[in-house]
């Protein structure tokens, strides 16, 4: 009699823990994508600058941009999900001299962002946008502008012979994103109320692409555009490097097999099995 109680309680337990095992580790409890971030320094007579990023959650800061000049984007970089304080100091200032600005940044799982610091340096902000990532149609690419330009409060910029991208655009803005047929284009951007204020330029926009136009100031009192790359298509996003915190999988990034927990899972089901097993034998010979 003992020895059938012990086998039925041996049973259970077997049965108990191998489908809490199984369960801890499915799919359903892995964690959050990450959130992409890049930082842009759109300011042009603020000189070269270092970006920190401090998480609000742990304090810990790191120098996440050195070196930045005007008209200067990152790649991507994968930060966990959270609030962040970004600070902008002197180029080669020490971590603890007082920032010359600072903002915050509110990070979504699997959301992008660009976090740039544009106008003149007296009335220097810092802004956060939010850029989507999603794939256009077939045969297109995605455009949006960027206004960073205080020599043009407001522009219109259009791709000739195609869409409108951006319509009475204000300073410090972004647009939404606008489908424009894929192959080489001329992209025109005017002062509204000042038409000589103008610049163009030629954008190859490849099938599947995501593309931003930055319309920024130039030394003589005009615009000038450039031109950026946020993905190439789907899955091919340009990240940097992976900062302290991150490294779990962003969107857009290469898919990984957990093995441990792959091994894990199954472990936990076959445990399962064979306290169930155990348990119905025990209970028929009872």
């Amino acid at each position: 009699m003992i020895g059938r109680r012990l086998l039925s309680m041996i049973a259970a337990v077997g049965l108990l823990f191998g489908t809490a095992l199984a369960t801890c580790t499915s799919p359903a409890s892995a964690a959050e994508p990450d959130a992409l971030v890049r930082g842009a320094h759109f300011s042009p007579d603020t000189p070269g600058v270092d970006v920190y990023l401090t998480a609000f959650a742990g304090g810990t800061t790191m120098l996440w941009l050195s070196s930045v000049g005007y008209g200067d984007v990152s790649s991507y970089e994968r930060v966990t999900p959270g609030l962040y304080a970004v600070a902008m100091r002197p180029h080669g200032a020490a971590a603890s001299t007082p920032a010359a600005l600072s903002w915050t940044l509110k990070a979504g799982a699997g959301r992008a962002y660009t976090a740039a610091a544009v106008g003149m340096n007296k009335q220097l902000k810092g802004i956060v946008l939010r850029d989507e990532l999603a794939q256009p149609r077939a045969g297109t690419g995605s455009l949006r502008v960027i206004q960073a330009a205080s020599t043009a409060p407001h522009v219109d910029v259009l791709a000739q012979g195609g869409p409108t991208i951006a319509r009475d655009a204000a300073f410090a803005t972004q647009t939404s994103y606008t489908a424009v047929p894929a192959g080489s284009i001329s992209i025109v951007a005017k002062s509204v109320g000042k038409p000589s204020i103008q610049a163009s330029a030629h954008v190859t926009v490849a099938a599947g692409s995501i593309g931003t136009v930055v319309v920024l100031d130039t030394p003589n009192g005009g615009i000038t555009l450039h031109t950026l790359l946020d993905a190439a298509g789907a899955g091919t996003v340009p990240f940097g490097s992976v900062p302290a915190g991150g490294g779990a999988t962003a969107a857009g990034a290469p898919q990984r097999t957990d093995w441990l927990a792959l091994s894990v899972t199954v472990a936990g089901a076959l445990a399962a099995a064979a306290g169930l097993m155990l348990w119905v034998g025990s209970r028929r010979r009872l």
